[in-house]
């Protein structure tokens, strides 16, 4: 671990796709206040029982692999999302995990993150590439009823993609279930 980024705010998963067709629908995301992760994907307690996020391998609606098995966004993006398009509220991007800290470049995350949970454990995420964002959840930025032509919102997709929305991580190497709280501190590798 070298610097930290930060302490994890919101951990969140999605039970269902947040795409209605081709149209963005935040609504499905649930906030949970731990998490388990292991090399399949996310799992978030509910306060009842475990629920499967729909990018773990486990999913009901998942096929034959190639699944987003997590991701990671920062405060600070949310910031210069909220700069740019109005008011974004945290976790509307849909990432898993959410950390109070800066904005962050793929180049200052190229190395991975590594978690620190409260008591002492520690899982690293490897592989962080941006996630890129798509029509649909650009046009609910931007408040649009319908998903905007691609070729009409360019600039708009190409500053989300850079990490602004978030990062994709690799948890292939984990071997044992990890969990995770909200508190837990994020560090740079």
């Amino acid at each position: 671990m070298t610097t930290s980024v930060g302490r994890i705010v919101r951990l969140q998963i999605h039970p269902e796709s947040l795409k209605r067709g081709d149209v963005y629908d935040p609504s499905p995301l649930l906030a949970v206040e731990r998490a388990s992760i292991d090399a399949s994907g996310m799992l978030g307690w509910d306060g009842t029982g475990w629920v499967v996020d729909i990018h773990h391998a486990a999913h009901p609606r998942v096929k034959g692999g190639g699944h987003k098995a997590l991701s990671i966004g920062f405060v600070g993006h949310y910031e210069r999302m909220a700069e740019r398009f109005g008011d974004v509220p945290i976790g509307v991007a849909g990432e898993n995990i959410i950390v109070d800290g800066p904005a962050v470049s793929a180049g200052e995350v190229a190395a991975g993150l590594v978690v620190r949970t409260q008591d002492g454990a520690v899982v690293e995420l490897r592989s962080p590439t941006p996630a890129l964002a798509c029509p649909g959840f650009t046009s609910h930025l931007l408040e649009s009823p319908i998903v905007l032509p691609r070729d009409g919102i360019t600039d708009h997709l190409a500053f989300l993609s850079t990490g602004t929305r978030g990062f994709i991580l690799s948890v292939d190497h984990i071997d044992r279930s990890v969990e995770m709280s909200v508190g837990d501190e994020v560090f740079t590798r």
